[in-house]
Formats: structure tokens, sequence, C-alpha cells
């Protein structure tokens, strides 16, 4: 399983991926620019989106063009250090699957990926 993080500060890509490179591929970018130009040439089960990109577009841009350009479908999850209930709400709507609050837990994250990837799902007929 491949995961995507686009993070803006090295201290946090840093992070995730030295707490995910044990477990999961892990590719680390600083940008949104950088994750398209990614995503035109790779695919990725799992992008992890700082919700404050400083230097170009939010998250919530980013998100939109990367399920327009990934032929392949994945999972994303926003990272933040803080957000209140209606920037959550927005977010979910969005289409980010949860929003998990810095510092990073790999815990919670394996449980999120169990509960969204790693789980059948079952259609009602």
């Amino acid at each position: 399983m491949h995961v995507l993080v686009v993070d803006d500060l090295q201290i946090d890509r840093f992070i995730l991926k030295k707490l995910l490179t044990p477990y999961y591929g892990v590719t680390t970018l600083s940008s949104s620019r950088e994750a398209i130009a990614f995503a035109l040439s790779h695919t990725f089960d799992i992008a992890l989106l700082n919700v404050n990109l400083l230097h170009d577009m939010d998250c919530v841009s980013l998100l939109r063009e990367l399920r327009a350009i990934q032929p392949h479908p994945f999972t994303a999850f926003a990272t933040t250090c803080h957000v209140d209930k209606g920037r959550y709400r927005r977010l979910l709507q969005a289409g980010f699957e949860s929003v998990m609050m810095k510092p990073f837990d790999l815990d919670e994250f394996n449980l999120l990926v169990k509960k969204h990837i790693l789980q059948p799902t079952f259609v009602m007929r």
C-alpha cells in the first residue's frame, strides 16, 4: 500500500515518512504542484494532505485535482494542528474520509486504514 504525503513543513514530512515507512510505501512532497505532477504518472492508495498548505492551493482544491487526474481510486485523510467543527464538516463534505490531528498518531492512522480501506464493503440488494 502506497501513501502520498503532502505537507509544506519539512519536519512533518520527515516524521510521517519515519513513522510510515516500516509499514507502507511512502512518497513525501512539499506542495500541491509537486503532488499533481506526481499523480500524473504514479498511483497511490492513501493521500495524507495537510489542511494548511501555505504556498499554493488549499487541501480541498488539491484533493479535487488529484481525484480528477488519478485513475486509481484512493482514500484521503486531512492532517492539521487544529480544526473547528465547521471546518471539520467541510473537509468531510469535500471528500476526505477523516481528519487526523497532529501530532500524527500511527495507531489512529492504522485504525483509519482498516476502517476505510481494508474492511470489505457489503452491498445490500
